[in-house]
């Protein structure tokens, strides 16, 4: 008997090994999961998409310069997000791999997500941040194949809420010159003829063509939309000086017949900076983010 219990004891050792070494796997694993998911982020459950009775409210933003470099407020970027009670905001200028649009998605926290595309062109990626209890993504976002010489490739991705399913489309023009600019012409005609093409060959109708179009108010070239029976949702100024409206949202009232009738532009400089512009746009951007609305409870005409 008493060999036996020298034999049993003998196994404790291993057994603190063990334990010893679940600790140490434990202690490793808060350290990183504290390092990669600071307080406030999002935790890796996803939320399941729920019925949405209410209209979705679809943003497009440029937030200048979006990176590490620039150290936006991301903070500030989120609270506004938030309050202006966006649902999905389509975001241009995003620099770098895109680390800056993941930091302000654990800004949101939950249900937010993001996808952001590859190099499109002049440094510059895009990427599109939703509230995944609300919006699904279907399938894969991707650049657009396009054999027009875009200075930024147009980055599309489909989504479902509710009765209500979409294809996003967003774009950031060439700027160039002020006033007449043939290259941005060029760029808008393409875009103008892509979206017609793409809601013409394919089951889904309801493209929305959205972004930073550079549109000046005297020399203007979304009227190249509007040739073909496109609307143009957002006139109001999005720059901080109140002097253009660069950035818009499209759609064509044909097919999209789920828009809402409400559409805007977030003044968010002069309601958190008030005459400090150079703040607004060195914490956040130089451009004001728009928004449409849009139904998500008719039958899906598409």
């Amino acid at each position: 008997m008493a060999r036996r219990r020298w034999r049993r004891n003998r196994s404790w050792p291993l057994v603190g090994w063990v334990v010893l070494f679940l600790m140490v796997a434990l202690a490793v694993s808060i350290v990183l999961w504290r390092r990669y998911h600071p307080a406030g982020s999002a935790p890796t459950t996803r939320p399941t998409v729920q019925a949405v009775n209410r209209p979705i409210r679809i943003g497009t933003w440029n937030l200048r310069k979006f990176s590490e470099r620039a150290r936006p407020d991301l903070v500030a970027i989120a609270d506004i997000i938030k309050s202006s009670q966006f649902d999905l905001v389509a975001i241009q200028e995003v620099q770098q791999e895109g680390q800056t649009v993941q930091r302000l998605r654990r800004q949101l926290n939950e249900p937010w997500r993001h996808v952001i595309s590859d190099g499109a062109g002049n440094n510059e990626r895009f990427a599109f941040l939703y509230r995944s209890d609300v919006i699904e993504l279907i399938g894969q976002a991707k650049l657009v194949d396009a054999s027009a010489a875009f200075a930024r490739r147009p980055y599309m991705a489909t989504f479902r809420a509710g009765q209500f399913d979409f294809v996003l489309v967003t774009v950031h023009i060439w700027f160039g010159q002020a006033g007449a600019n043939d290259r941005r012409r060029q760029e808008v005609v393409a875009i103008a003829s892509g979206a017609r093409q793409l809601a013409a060959g394919s089951k889904e109708k309801d493209v929305i063509v959205l972004g930073d179009f550079n549109e000046f108010h005297g020399n203007g070239y979304l009227r190249y939309f509007e040739n073909q029976g496109w609307k143009r949702l957002v006139r109001e100024p999005t720059n901080l000086s109140s002097t253009e409206a660069y950035d818009s949202i499209l759609i064509d009232p044909r097919f999209t017949r789920e828009f809402a009738g409400r559409v805007g532009v977030i003044q968010f400089d002069r309601l958190r900076y008030a005459t400090d512009r150079a703040r607004a746009v060195d914490d956040v951007s130089d451009h004001r983010p728009a928004y449409a609305d849009f139904r998500t409870d008719l039958p899906d005409d598409d």
